[in-house]
């Protein structure tokens, strides 16, 4: 496998950790300012789900309508995101990013991208396949545990 692939397997790693963050964001407060790694989170979230509805993304996520307003303001008004009314079903808001956001998701994945280039630096090839394979097994696991709960 050549660099071009692993270099792809701690890109996919990264955005998989940066779900894992939100979840377990009491226990990785340690790793950076808290708003930035939110920020950060949210528009990651947007992009992962191409502009989801906000009752989307509290189904998904399990948190409240006021906590995602609350959150969704405060994009809104840095200009990372803009709320619009889905084309088919005006009742639906839906949020997409703006040139800004996009712009902060692209300049900060570079950052995390080489941070944990760097982290996993000493990793074998086989050992960052390892890593992926598990990290996949705990998002399936997750997802698995979240659609039973959801039902």
């Amino acid at each position: 496998m050549s660099k071009i692939q692993k270099d792809k397997l701690v890109e996919g790693i990264m955005e998989d950790t940066l779900i894992y963050i939100k979840l377990f964001n009491r226990e990785l407060l340690h790793l950076g300012d808290r708003k930035f790694l939110k920020t950060f989170f949210w528009l990651i979230l947007i992009e992962k789900y191409d502009n989801p509805s906000l009752s989307g993304i509290g189904k998904k996520f399990r948190i409240s309508k006021s906590q995602i307003t609350s959150r969704m303001d405060e994009l809104v008004n840095e200009g990372l995101i803009e709320r619009v009314h889905d084309e088919n079903d005006r009742r639906i808001i839906r949020v997409i990013l703006t040139s800004k956001g996009q712009d902060f998701i692209e300049n900060n994945s570079k950052y995390f991208n080489e941070h944990l280039k760097e982290l996993l630096s000493s990793l074998s090839l086989s050992e960052v396949e390892e890593l992926n394979k598990s990290i996949m097994t705990i998002k399936n696991v997750v997802l698995r545990i979240q659609g039973a709960l959801n039902e």
